[in-house]
């Protein structure tokens, strides 16, 4: 009989390539999203509340996920041995990067 795990043949390596803890880093950063833009008051016509909530959570999930990716591609390249302030320094920029490509993506539209 063979005792291979069967769930283990079709994952990479933790720890290895640019997408290690994507997942990780994905769940996080989506929820961060989430919660930060929901919980942003709603302007004007409180008929609509709820679509306006919904929109706020789907640009919060997409905020998300811009940030989990070029968070994820920085931290893999630049920070391999996981020096935490390295981490920190690479979520602020991360968020900093993102937040100001959103908003001027907002103000141009």
């Amino acid at each position: 009989m063979d005792t291979r795990n069967f769930s283990e043949d079709h994952w990479p390596k933790v720890g290895s390539g640019i997408w290690t803890r994507w997942w990780g880093y994905l769940s996080r950063w989506l929820m961060f999203g989430v919660v930060v833009t929901v919980f942003q008051p709603v302007l004007g016509d409180y008929d609509s509340l709820w679509r306006q909530k919904a929109l706020q959570a789907l640009l919060g999930l997409l905020f998300g996920f811009v940030a989990a990716v070029v968070f994820t591609v920085a931290e893999n390249t630049l920070n391999t041995p996981r020096v935490k302030w390295k981490t920190w320094l690479i979520v602020l920029a991360t968020w900093g990067v993102v937040k100001t490509t959103f908003v001027t993506v907002v103000a141009l539209s």
